[in-house]
This record gives C-alpha cells, sequence and structure tokens, in this order.
C-alpha cells in the first residue's frame, strides 16, 4: 500500500481537532489533574525558573509525538477496524504500565505513574480513535 493511500480517507480538519483536543486534555492532565501526584511519584526536580526555550522546545516535541500518534490511530481506524485500534491502544497501554514497573519498588507508586501515564495515553488514543470515526 503506497504512502498516499494511507492518508488519502483521513479527515484533516478532524485529525486536527483531535490533536488539539488531546493537547489540551494532556495539558490539564499533567497540571490541573495530576501535577502535584505525578511531580512526587517521578520525584521531579521542579526548577525556580524554567528557561522559555526549553519549554517551547518541550511544547514543540510534545506536539510532533502528539500528531504521530494519533496520525497512527486514524490510520488504524481507517484501514484496518476500530476494535482492532481499540485493542492496539489497549496493548500499547499495557505495555507503558509494564515499562513503568522495573522503575518504582514500592506498588503505590507504580500504581499512581501507571495510572498517571498509561491514563493519559488511554484517553487521548480514545479520543482520536473516536475522532477518526466522525
Amino acid at each position: 500500500m503506497s504512502c498516499c493511500l494511507l492518508f488519502s480517507n483521513i479527515n484533516w480538519c478532524w485529525f486536527a481537532a483531535a490533536v488539539i483536543v488531546t493537547f489540551a486534555i494532556g495539558a490539564l492532565w499533567y497540571s490541573v489533574l495530576f501535577a502535584k501526584t505525578w511531580i512526587r511519584v517521578f520525584k521531579v526536580e521542579m526548577p525556580k525558573k524554567v528557561s522559555t526555550g526549553s519549554m517551547i522546545r518541550t511544547f514543540a516535541l510534545q506536539f510532533v509525538v502528539n500528531i504521530a500518534f494519533g496520525l497512527w490511530f486514524f490510520i488504524l481506524v481507517q484501514h484496518c477496524t476500530v476494535w482492532f485500534a481499540v485493542i492496539t491502544l489497549i496493548v500499547f497501554c499495557g505495555w507503558q504500565k509494564a515499562m513503568l514497573n522495573f522503575q518504582f519498588p514500592k506498588f503505590k507508586d507504580f500504581m499512581m505513574a501507571a495510572t498517571i501515564q498509561a491514563g493519559y495515553t488511554f484517553v487521548a488514543g480514545i479520543v482520536f480513535i473516536l475522532f477518526a470515526l466522525i
């Protein structure tokens, strides 16, 4: 299958909307909803002052990753089935959770990290799948 055929059935307006929605959910997820827990569990040292360049690089990189992640699910929905996309998302979240298991000796910290990280991945994936159906 050529690359052009992979992208031919994607509604780019809905794709752009899904990218913006998932990016906004991620901003809320890692700031308002789980910021303190995420910082504590992952032992993040918050700098007193963040440089603008660093913030822009982080923003841009996360935006590109978000686009790639969403594009994957739009392609799966268009060329496979919705159920295949959902199963792929569940497997990916399971893999992500399993990788976190090696970073946290305490089960409670592991479950919090998995809930935050894999939880956002799952929510974002579902948003992309739903928007791909429109």
